[in-house]
C-alpha cells in the first residue's frame, strides 16, 4: 500500500500551533530598478519543547501598490549570514499559489533558530527586522502590538 503525504495538510497543522505576537508596517524604495510598495508584516512564533523554534513573518502588501515579490529577491545566504550562527535554516513560502487573494500579495518568510525561547522580541529586532532592510531595500516601521507568548 502507498501512503500519500499531504503537504498542505501539514504546513496548515503547524501553522495552527503559532502564537501571532506582533506586526509592523513595511515600505520599499521606488529606485529605477525598483517597484515601490507598502504593507504589513505579521511576526508569530513557534517554540518546540527544547527552546528551539521559529520565527515566521508574513508579509502582505496591496497589489495595487506592488506586485512584485519581496521574497524572491532575497538573497537567502546574505541574509542568513547576518543573523549569525543560531539561525538554523530559512524557508521562503510564497502563499499565493495556496490561496485565491487577487487583491493581496502574501508571502512568508520562517526563519529557525536554535535557541529561541526568551529572546523572540531581541531576535526579530536586532537581526530579522534590519537584516530585511539590508537586503530586501526595505524601511520597516517600529514593531506594534507585541504579545509575550504564551508557555
Amino acid at each position: 500500500m502507498e501512503e500519500v503525504y499531504d503537504l498542505m495538510a501539514s504546513l496548515l497543522a503547524t501553522k495552527a500551533d503559532e502564537q501571532m505576537i506582533g506586526f509592523a508596517g513595511f515600505s520599499r524604495g521606488s529606485g529605477p530598478d525598483e517597484e515601490a510598495g507598502e504593507g504589513l508584516i505579521k511576526v508569530a512564533a513557534f517554540l518546540r519543547p527544547d527552546g528551539s523554534g521559529y520565527l515566521t513573518l508574513t508579509f502582505i502588501q496591496d497589489r495595487a501598490a506592488g506586485t512584485e515579490a519581496l521574497l524572491g529577491k532575497l538573497d537567502q545566504e546574505a541574509f542568513r549570514a547576518r543573523l549569525g550562527p543560531d539561525c538554523e535554516m530559512l524557508i521562503a513560502i510564497p502563499l499565493d499559489a495556496f490561496a485565491a487573494t487577487p487583491d493581496f500579495l502574501v508571502e512568508e518568510l520562517d526563519v529557525y533558530f536554535h535557541h529561541l525561547q526568551g529572546q523572540e522580541r531581541p531576535l526579530v529586532e536586532t537581526r530579522l527586522l534590519p537584516a530585511l532592510c539590508q537586503v530586501c531595500a526595505l524601511e520597516i516601521k517600529p514593531l506594534q502590538d507585541w504579545r509575550p507568548l504564551a508557555r
